[in-house]
């Protein structure tokens, strides 16, 4: 197993769990104990966990706000699903906005059978990994966050104002029942507002892990959006949620 490949699925297993054993991650990889030790040390470096005798304990939320390298690594299977599912929205010839969010970033490959897309984003990464894709790509100027790789402020709204598109995709941090769609930071949920506010239709690509978490800042009411996409059914009183505010719901 690749390096990469052990870190996120270790990853995986702090999410889900909360904690990882050294010797229940040696025996899971098929690697020697030291080996997970040295991963154990760069992902403490990394601010995700917080090692402790014979294993480690996660020391973050997925609410928080994470460098966009590392979340990039979590659950990454369930945002390449999460993609393709939203990808089956879109129809040859549409113009969409994509937030920064890990997750959209991943549409840029589940998209790869559409034709004509005018895609629209304040990610410098989809830029980096969009400049080898067919479809047209703008992307919009602004101040770095260098953390999560994304346009915020003032000059990135304006730039996004002046278009009218199809789609907007965006992710978030958190999905509570009376807080709504939530984000950790507040230039980067202004930019997902200003997309909302200029597509004909919203969707919100979320994995599971972030239902029922709060965080900062409001994005939207849950209402406001118009089809999630997630990667496995959620709890049977969120199907009844977003069916009564006639919100599509796809996993």
């Amino acid at each position: 197993m690749l390096p990469a490949e052990r870190k996120q699925k270790t990853l995986d297993v702090l999410l889900a769990d909360g904690k990882v054993g050294v010797a229940d991650l040696a025996e899971r990889f098929n690697v020697t104990r030291e080996t997970v030790r040295r991963d154990l040390e760069k992902l403490e470096s990394e601010g995700v966990l917080e090692r402790t005798h014979g294993g480690a304990v996660a020391i973050v939320e997925r609410s928080q706000d994470l460098p966009y390298l590392t979340r990039e690594s979590f659950n990454r299977a369930a945002k390449q699903q999460i993609a393709h599912k939203a990808a089956r929205l879109i129809g040859d010839g549409e113009a969409l906005m994509l937030d920064s969010s890990s997750t959209t970033c991943e549409m840029l490959d589940a998209l790869n059978d559409r034709h004509d897309l005018q895609l629209i984003s304040n990610s410098l990464r989809l830029a980096a990994v969009g400049a080898e894709s067919e479809h047209a790509l703008i992307t919009v100027g602004g101040e770095l966050r260098k953390k999560s790789l994304a346009f915020v402020g003032g000059l990135a709204e304006e730039s996004l104002a002046r278009f009218n598109v199809d789609w907007a995709l965006i992710g978030c941090k958190a999905l509570h029942s009376e807080a709504g769609v939530l984000e950790s930071n507040l230039g980067e949920a202004q930019i997902k507002r200003v997309m909302m506010r200029h597509a004909r239709r919203r969707a919100l690509l979320v994995d599971h892990t972030k239902f029922d978490r709060n965080a900062l800042v409001q994005i939207c009411d849950l209402a406001d959006i118009d089809v999630v996409v997630t990667d496995i059914a959620p709890e049977p009183a969120w199907v009844e949620r977003l069916a009564a505010m006639d919100v599509q719901l796809i996993y």
